[in-house]
């Protein structure tokens, strides 16, 4: 089968929303294998990273590896509860296959040697079991780890850990069955390694469903792979997330504004700079639907911002917390109490304060040479301190300490960027922020000017309205403006009156609530050139040509009287008068039209006008006549048959024609009519001449 057949189908299937998710997986694989693009082998451990698309590219988390090898050595290892096992071939490309080492070096480099470091070895890459795969190959290197059930002396040991005798050895030396996917299908449906880890997000027999981190990166992620050719709305991304049905479904709508609205853009930095907090303190700890629609929807009633760093700084903190305030795996660290608490006015000089601090760091971080993950370390702590720091539970946070004041904090975040051994090449010590800073000095990412731009604040807050658009006011519902442009604290409408220039209302942000979106048409002139167009004089003549067409045409009538003709109930048509030739005079008469050229046919009679210039041709229509209602009106014209005269014949059979096609010419219209061409008695047969084109029909037939 060619390439571009079984990407096609690929495609199909995954888009294919009249099914599950899982079957669509299965149907995914199917036609892999059936085109020789999947196939089955048993690999060991160590030959196996994480792919970088891996949970929304959380990858793993540090915290969660341990923890749910804790849990796997307490109920056994077993290859039975091992789930479908998937991981694509790395891709050829170096490129490619250098992004996934890195990532997974990255990782494993800032887990404290609690994960091990790619070995140069590995050849495939993981999109399902890849916590099982991780843990497994830190028990292989002797790790580290912070779970005292699994831990010898604070390290994994193989040996000791084998001793129940379980199929743990088994599982670290020889590996199991896995399926594998040629590197050739990512390359062709990059979007495909995070769809199927989205399908097979389980991991040996303990359950990991997407949180509400993993499912907001979803989201980003899929929108990002959808950007490149649609751009299609965070909506669709949202509707892609939901086919897993994560457990955060019923409220994945406050995610999606969440990501739409304080993750910095298209590129999402502040969710990426999340996740890989999340991935490296934060486990699978589950938000919960309360404090994610707080996050998502609590309005802090500041016109200049909408303090994205605070909801970053208190989506970290929970996300965070103490396992002492997990409970059934959400956290319970913060609550609706601390965000009211913040929206109280006696906080804004330290929300407002906080907000700048955060942003001058981030903006130092973009500075240097750190990478994501590296930056995620001095980032995460100075975030969850200061949320600690401004609702109150210092004391409850991983360090259990209160915080005196804000100097402290940016202190400490100072020194922990100075400690990281990769900054680059600028000079920290002059450029680090200080506690101090005035508030007017802030530095801002490009990428977070939407939450700090008053304008767009404003914009984003009456949600019907749009530059460029319609409104009126509720007051005057008649008088249309055009919302031309905001600024910091007022709107610029414009009205444009039928006679004058425009008119300028500048509108403060806060009465912006009184325009109601105006749906019709703009009120205005019609143009010049329009209503030049449609005058009479111009448009009409056509019509006046006509008019004078049907006067002329019912003048030539009245002057030649009645035809003297009579018709049987058979429709036979006869003489009523003895005529000389040339005296009987049949005209057309009906109502004369207008009719396009390409509607003419051989029963049209048309009319012709001397100087007629325009498209339409004249055509008078035939009359109808009911003699047995004695409605319409009779008009022998349309009665005439033609004669089935033959000069070949001349028997008593053969009817003559006694009329022949003619025109009479009345002012400047001629007219068609017909005449006898022979002299006429009283029930002689009124039959008109064979047309050349009836006779060559007759001929077929014959």
């Amino acid at each position: 089968m060619a390439g571009a057949t079984w990407k096609g189908e690929v495609v199909r299937a995954q888009q294919d929303s009249s099914l599950p998710i899982a079957s669509r997986c299965n149907r995914i694989l199917e036609i892999l294998k059936q085109n020789g693009l999947c196939y089955r082998q048993c690999i060991e451990p160590k030959m196996i990273l994480v792919h970088v698309k891996n949970r929304g590219g959380q990858l793993v988390s540090v915290s969660d590896v341990h923890s749910k090898g804790a849990v796997m050595a307490q109920i056994g290892f077993s290859m039975a509860k091992i789930g479908e096992s998937i991981c694509f071939e790395l891709q050829s490309a170096m490129a490619n296959k250098d992004q996934v080492i890195e990532t997974n070096r990255s990782l494993a480099q800032l887990s404290q040697n609690q994960l091990c470091e790619p070995l140069g070895c590995e050849r495939f890459a993981s999109v399902s079991s890849s916590h099982l795969v991780t843990f497994l190959r830190a028990v292989q290197a002797g790790c580290k780890t912070t779970e005292p059930e699994i831990s010898t002396g604070g390290y994994l040991s193989l040996d000791s850990m084998c001793q129940k005798k379980d199929d743990l050895k088994e599982m670290v030396i020889t590996g199991w069955e896995c399926q594998v996917i040629d590197s050739q299908v990512e390359s062709a449906c990059p979007e495909l390694p995070q769809f199927l880890a989205q399908a097979l997000n389980s991991d040996h027999a303990v359950k990991t469903t997407a949180n509400e981190l993993e499912t907001a990166c979803n989201i980003a992620s899929i929108y990002e792979l959808q950007a490149t050719t649609s751009k299609d709305h965070l909506k669709k991304a949202q509707e892609a997330a939901m086919a897993s049905r994560p457990a955060c479904a019923n409220y994945i709508a406050a995610i999606t504004a969440f990501v739409k609205q304080f993750t910095g853009g298209d590129a999402f930095p502040l969710l990426k700079l999340l996740q890989s907090i999340g991935k490296q303190y934060g486990g699978s700890t589950v938000w919960g639907q309360e404090f994610t629609e707080l996050l998502a929807y609590t309005d802090f009633k500041c016109p200049t911002t909408t303090y994205p760093w605070i909801r970053l700084a208190m989506a970290a903190c929970h996300m965070c917390a103490p396992k002492q305030y997990i409970r059934d795996g959400i956290s319970r660290l913060l609550t609706s109490a601390d965000f009211s608490k913040l929206k109280q006015k006696g906080m804004a000089v330290q929300l407002a304060a906080a907000e700048k601090l955060l942003n001058e760091a981030w903006a130092l971080c973009g500075q240097s040479s750190l990478t994501l993950d590296q930056q995620a370390q001095p980032m995460g702590g100075y975030l969850t301190r200061l949320a600690l720091f401004l609702v109150g539970k210092g004391s409850k946070g991983p360090e259990g300490k209160n915080y005196k004041q804000f100097e402290d904090i940016a202190d400490l975040f100072t020194q922990e960027l100075m400690n990281m051994k990769a900054h680059g090449s600028m000079d920290l010590a002059e450029q680090l922020p200080s506690s101090s800073a005035s508030v007017d000095k802030a530095v801002q990412p490009t990428a977070l000017e939407a939450n700090s731009d008053p304008a767009l604040i404003a914009l984003a807050h009456f949600k019907n309205l749009e530059v460029g658009k319609h409104y009126t006011f509720a007051t005057d519902p008649l008088k249309v403006y055009k919302f031309e442009s905001i600024g910091a604290t007022t709107a610029v409408l414009l009205h444009k009156p039928f006679f004058g220039a425009f008119e300028k209302l500048e509108v403060e942000h806060k009465d912006l609530k009184g325009l109601r979106a105006w749906e019709k048409s703009v009120p205005s002139l019609q143009p010049a050139a329009t209503l030049t167009a449609l005058q009479p004089s111009v448009c009409l003549m056509a019509e006046f040509g006509r008019a004078k067409a049907q006067h002329w045409l019912y003048q030539k009538y009245h002057e030649l009287g009645d035809f003297n003709a009579v018709v049987s109930t058979t429709s036979q048509l006869f003489a009523n008068s003895k005529f000389n030739k040339n005296d009987l005079v049949l005209l057309p008469l009906g109502q004369v039209v207008l009719q396009k050229k390409e509607n003419i046919n051989k029963s049209s009679v048309v009319l012709q006008m001397a100087g007629w210039k325009f498209e339409e041709v004249l055509v008078v229509t035939h009359t109808k006549c009911n003699f047995e209602k004695k409605s319409g009106h009779w008009c022998p014209f349309y009665w005439c048959k033609e004669a089935e005269d033959d000069k070949d014949k001349d028997d008593a059979t053969c009817e003559k024609a006694t009329l022949t096609r003619a025109t009479v010419k009345h002012h400047e219209l001629t007219i068609p009519c017909l005449k006898n061409k022979v002299a006429l008695q009283i029930g002689s047969p009124l039959l008109v001449e064979v047309q050349e084109e009836s006779k060559k029909k007759k001929k077929s037939r014959d």
